[in-house]
């Protein structure tokens, strides 16, 4: 669990972001802001601020938190710590905040009275069995089943049933963007990152499975593409199991049966009650090939010698990483292409920030990831683009005092090359603030390595490119690598809308990815 404090006014709207991203990727976060006298608060004057800096920051987070509260009696704030902490960490998890005026700080209070406060949180029981009966009897009729794998499975610690679970039952299985760690990229039931932006490949093993079921994941747009109600279009049993019952509300994909759990209490019960199954070798055959059939990376992309391609970075960077490394992306392409290529290790640590995605993630979660773990005989990764750098580049300074060993990979393509792309296809190659010819420059990373004490190398193609990382890798201390690559690089492959004869944009079926395969390709790879 995370913890932030802030002051008062500015302090508490600069975690708005931290807030809003921890409560869609349901991240457990205690956020703590000081406040001005409680006296000089708006309270319900209407007024817009009264005390030097205020801010009304709790109807401001209230939306996007599980608990929210301005303390107002200091003997309650034994019982509001352990409420918001308690809070913060069951059922799905997520950011709760505590405003805290500064007389109620230094109030003297009486450890006696405040003890006896205790909040008792609410027991939850999930009635599942039935349910789980009705999945094992659809699964046992099933021929090509499929399992979805997401964040909701790593938050309720199922790390243990879930490599069980795949050693026992010969199920496929895919993850989304959050889960991307829960189990190494060689598993032989592993198929990939289906998505809009995942592999064409996971994304044909999706549309083909009979049997369908997802596990901790809401199936957002950007798991299930823009035409959510074709997602496992020739599945004849969906199910899927969050323990958020707003999230089984989605009315998008049509599923046929919603069971609110824990995920791992789910898993638990459907390993013991299946006993027996596999899946045919027919559709093992298929998961294997297709995804054979359309690799991430493309003989085109490892044959570029003027830039340093992503997709080629990523892949070379798999081969070099040990277990227990830690992996952290900010957005952009070092999102993107990090989530398409990076081959996941055991007990690698994968992180993201993929419902929010704000720009300048990356390198403040790097720290982050540091002292929560400072596993030493291990790399500490950032990739970041930068653009995203930029949001955060003051950080260099807290890893220059600190002698953080992080290694920071920057993606130089020129600017915001996810953005230009949306303009470029959206709006007929007109460019705005994308771009240097488009009013967006960065400064020289070398004297900002050079500013922070930091070594830095810049690599420009893929000339020893294995060696170069491989050097970096090694070093003991921090270290800035700049790779430049193609500003016009393709995010491929990934999910566009096309438009029809009236120029009308319409959403592609899930596994109609762009760039586009020819009719008779695309219907090749469907089984019947």
């Amino acid at each position: 669990m995370g913890c932030s404090i802030v002051t008062t006014g500015p302090g508490g709207t600069n975690t708005v972001t931290g807030v809003s991203s921890a409560w869609i990727d349901s991240v457990p976060v205690i956020f703590i802001s000081g406040q001005v006298f409680y006296n000089q608060t708006i309270k319900n004057t209407k007024k817009r601020q009264i005390g030097v800096q205020e801010i009304n920051i709790i109807d401001l987070v209230k939306p996007i938190t599980k608990f929210s509260k301005m303390i107002i009696d200091a003997n309650d704030i034994n019982y509001y710590l352990e409420k918001a902490y308690s809070i913060c960490k069951s059922g799905r998890p997520g950011p709760v905040f505590l405003d805290i005026p500064a007389d109620i700080q230094s109030a003297l209070v009486e450890e006696k009275k405040i003890i006896k406060y205790k909040y008792k949180p609410k027991k939850v029981t999930f009635y599942i069995d039935e349910k789980i009966n009705k999945i094992c009897s659809e699964l046992k009729k099933s021929k090509k089943p499929l399992i979805h794998l997401g964040h909701g499975v790593k938050l309720s610690n199922a790390q243990a049933i879930i490599k069980k679970f795949f050693r026992k039952y010969k199920i496929p299985f895919v993850v989304t963007w959050n889960a991307d760690d829960i189990m190494p990229s060689n598993h032989n039931m592993y198929c990939g990152r289906p998505g809009a932006f995942g592999e064409r490949g996971s994304n044909f093993i999706v549309q083909n499975c009979d049997f369908y079921l997802s596990i901790g994941t809401r199936l957002p747009y950007m798991v299930t593409g823009y035409n959510a109600k074709r997602f496992a279009a020739k599945a004849k049993f969906r199910a899927m199991v969050d323990i958020d019952i707003n999230e089984l509300k989605n009315n998008d994909f049509k599923v046929n049966l919603k069971i609110k759990s824990d995920a791992n209490k789910f898993l638990e019960k459907l390993f013991s009650k299946i006993k027996k199954y596999d899946a045919s070798k027919n559709w093992h055959n298929y998961c294997l090939e297709v995804r054979k059939k359309y690799p991430i990376l493309t003989q085109e992309m490892i044959n570029e010698k003027k830039y340093v391609n992503s997709y080629y970075f990523v892949k070379t960077l798999s081969q070099l990483t040990k277990k227990n490394d830690t992996i952290i992306t900010d957005m952009g392409f070092s999102f993107t292409t990090s989530h398409q290529a990076l081959d996941v290790k055991e007990n690698q640590n994968f992180y993201t920030n993929s419902g929010h995605a704000p720009m300048g993630w990356g390198l403040p979660a790097a720290i982050g990831a540091y002292y929560a773990s400072k596993k030493i005989h291990s790399n500490l990764i950032c990739l970041t683009g930068d653009g995203g750098l930029q949001m955060n580049i003051q950080e260099f300074a807290t890893i220059m005092h600190n002698k953080i060993p992080l290694k920071v990979f920057i993606f130089n393509n020129g600017g915001y090359l996810t953005i230009k792309q949306t303009q470029v296809l959206g709006f007929n190659n007109r460019i705005m603030g994308a771009d240097k010819s488009s009013g967006l420059s960065f400064p020289d990373y070398s004297e900002i390595a050079k500013a922070h004490k930091i070594s830095y190398k810049k690599i420009k193609n893929h000339k020893n490119l294995k060696n170069q990382i491989q050097s970096i890798l090694k070093d003991k201390k921090p270290f800035i690598c700049e790779l430049m690559m193609n500003p016009n690089e393709e995010q491929i492959p990934k999910a566009i809308n096309r438009r029809d004869s009236s120029g009308k944009s319409v959403p592609t079926d899930f596994e109609d990815m762009y760039p586009f395969l020819p009719k008779d390709e695309l219907k090749s790879n469907n089984l019947e």
